[in-house]
């Protein structure tokens, strides 16, 4: 018993040194892709079949929309509102062939969720809410993004590094978060009709 007593400390003394190794090693390799650039490719199918393999670099160089956006959950967590920034998921689609009112858009994640977009919504037709009250509000324009920036800075892994759907407006106002898909992999156009 005297030596399992000895020996405890010590095993708690590995185990934090090695947490602290691995939570350094994390911030390191953080801070190496923020200052080196993200690799990061998104695949974008058209309806016909079309692939485009766009990275992450050429997202960030085509034209970008910015705004206010934020999010809840279904347990009542709010994110936001934040000013974010992005691209147009409609234009990424146009480098495939575009969207018509009888298709829908399948966005999905590396980790295996997706959602389907309808062409309403690709125009941005979404019920938008109060961040105070929590009440349907009106709102002016919205854009559904490829977001890649939140409050200035670069998505972090917790909000969907590097590339995160998001609603984008004028106005400060929350969408429900399961349109918000994190690490976007793949953009799929389907026929609805």
């Amino acid at each position: 018993m005297k030596r399992i007593r000895t020996v405890l400390p010590v095993v708690f003394v590995v185990c934090g040194v090695l947490c602290l190794i691995g939570a350094v090693t994390v911030y390191a390799l953080d801070r190496s892709n923020a200052e080196n650039g993200v690799e990061w490719y998104v695949t974008i199918t058209g309806a016909d079949g079309k692939q485009t393999v766009i990275s992450y670099k050429e997202i960030k160089a085509m034209p970008s929309y910015e705004g206010w956006g934020g999010s809840f959950s279904t347990a009542g967590t709010v994110s936001g509102p934040y000013k974010v920034k992005g691209v147009r998921l409609e234009n990424l689609c146009n480098l495939s062939g575009g969207v018509t009112p009888s298709q829908a858009v399948i966005v999905s994640a590396i980790d295996g969720y997706s959602m389907v977009y309808d062409y309403e919504q690709l125009q941005g037709e979404f019920d938008t809410y109060d961040p105070e009250t929590m009440k349907v509000m009106e709102h002016d324009e919205l854009e559904l993004i490829l977001m890649y920036e939140q409050s200035g800075k670069p998505l972090s892994q917790e909000y969907g590094k590097p590339l995160r759907i998001a609603t984008a407006g004028t106005d400060k106002h929350l969408t429900e978060g399961h349109y918000w898909v994190k690490w976007v992999g793949t953009i799929e156009i389907m026929n609805i009709d």
